[in-house]
């Protein structure tokens, strides 16, 4: 059996999750459920398990609100207030916004939150991105507002990674700069973009076709809390 097909079921799981708890109509409550899930897959992603909570992050002066999902240091000092956590900045490593069908209203959103987190004081900063289930927006309008610009003679999106170094002006603008990445698990609209800084210190987004989809996910944690742990 390939490892592949675990991690598609992992996906399948989530997007079933997602279809069943639609019969929720509180959607606080709704939301809530389809976090818990998603928490409940990325814990089993790896062992031991990576310590994901709920809550806001602060530096001590100011916090960035309501978090759908934070991933802490291994050992971190949580302030725990029944469901919710209250973490230090500098036991973040990592901040997940989990939309339903995910709107440019929300990406503005999530792009503002992390600017908050960004400029709180600490030298780290977690990294930030936004995981949805379906998107409202064209597959098109998103790949371009992350940098990407399609080509009509070969139908297909490229990125500067293809234009030479010498002409930054053809680069299309980043809508959302201070994300770190995207995932959208809709079916024939499935999107992994991770980012990346080049070689002359200007930073892009990959998109990264590797599936299933959900397999870039567990990576980008077992890889954060690895590295934390050493």
């Amino acid at each position: 059996m390939r490892f592949d097909e675990f991690d598609q079921y992992s996906e399948n799981m989530l997007m079933a999750q997602y279809d069943v708890s639609d019969i929720i109509s509180h959607e606080l409550m709704k939301g809530e459920v389809r976090e818990d899930f998603l928490i409940s897959t990325l814990e089993s992603c790896s062992d031991p398990k990576p310590l994901l909570v709920k809550g806001t992050i602060s530096d001590g002066v100011r916090d960035a609100g309501q978090l759908d999902i934070i991933l802490c240091r291994p050992h971190a000092h949580i302030r725990r207030m029944g469901t919710q956590c209250y973490v230090e900045k500098t036991d973040c490593l990592c901040v997940i916004e989990v939309k339903g069908n995910c709107t440019g209203k929300d990406l503005k959103k999530a792009e503002a939150k992390a600017r908050i987190i960004r400029d709180m004081q600490g030298e780290a900063t977690p990294l930030y991105g936004v995981i949805c289930y379906k998107a409202a927006l064209e597959e098109k309008t998103i790949l371009n507002r992350f940098g990407y610009t399609f080509d009509n003679t070969s139908g297909t999106f490229f990125d500067a990674a293809s234009i030479p170094l010498e002409h930054p002006d053809n680069w299309r603008s980043l809508d959302y700069p201070t994300l770190d990445f995207f995932a959208c698990l809709e079916e024939d609209k499935k999107i992994y973009l991770r980012k990346y800084e080049r070689t002359d210190g200007v930073a892009r987004f990959i998109r990264i076709t590797d599936y299933p989809l959900i397999k870039q996910v567990f990576k980008l944690v077992r890889s954060l809390n690895r590295d934390a742990a050493t």
